[in-house]
């Protein structure tokens, strides 16, 4: 049977557009990866006033053991990577009853777990900081890391202080006065100085004072950290980046 014109047509107009759209594929193109690392960068910081020292697992993994006022992994280690999604931490207190907390590790964020509040009632507070990926010297660091320049921040883990400011005395002499009381659980974002060597003056609770000294380095950002009870206050200082 001849088919007819119009058919032919069509079909040979149909093959010239498969093989127009064939030639128009990219095959620079590079192929999806079998799988992608979600990841998150953590460290966890035991600031529960009267507990003692914490034992903390996550997901069923070992982390170690935290003092009070220190921080797992340990100061001179860098922040954990741990696969990103819902987290269940574990801590075993020496002077309190043990708890479960339940967190969620955002992906590429770098994250400071804090554990606050007192042996009877405590929580736990994410404080997230940069993209993991945000690195200083990297191509991706934009503004976050000025050079010459280091970056605090404060985070008040007292059960009962308020924050009212801060004075820096060093290269730069300033006072930072907070709109409002900072109260636990709660943080202060990163004031930038020039780098080198300080006085901290923290104002609490209207007229109580908590002093200190740390050094800044160039591009380096920290979080200044309130803690235990306003009648025994105590300080520290951990490194960011």
């Amino acid at each position: 049977m001849r088919i007819p014109y119009k058919t032919k047509l069509l079909l040979a107009m149909s093959i010239c557009t498969l093989i127009f759209i064939a030639g128009c594929v990219d095959t620079s193109v590079q192929s999806i990866p079998a799988s992608i690392d979600y990841s998150s960068q953590i460290k966890i910081v035991n600031l529960v006033t009267g507990a003692g020292t914490a034992t903390l697992t996550l997901n069923g993994q070992s982390l170690g053991t935290a003092d009070f006022g220190s921080e797992v992994p340990g100061s001179q280690s860098t922040f954990l990577t741990i696969p990103s999604g819902n987290k269940s931490l574990s801590a075993s207190f020496t002077t309190a009853a043990g708890k479960t907390f339940q967190f969620a590790a955002a992906t590429d964020y770098k994250i400071r777990i804090f554990l606050v509040g007192t042996a009877a009632s405590n929580n736990l507070v994410s404080n997230y900081q940069r993209y993991i990926w945000q690195t200083p010297g990297s191509a991706n660091e934009g503004a976050l890391f000025p050079a010459d320049t280091g970056q605090v921040a404060f985070f008040n883990g007292s059960p009962d202080a308020l924050l009212n400011s801060v004075t820096f005395n060093g290269a730069d002499t300033t006072t930072v006065e907070f709109d409002s009381p900072i109260a636990l659980g709660n943080s202060v974002a990163y004031t930038k100085l020039k780098s080198g060597s300080y006085t901290f003056d923290v104002l609490y609770n209207d007229s109580l004072h908590v002093t200190f000294n740390y050094t800044l380095g160039s591009k380096g950002r920290y979080t200044a950290v309130i803690y235990d009870a306003a009648t025994s206050i105590k300080n520290a200082v951990f490194i960011d980046d």
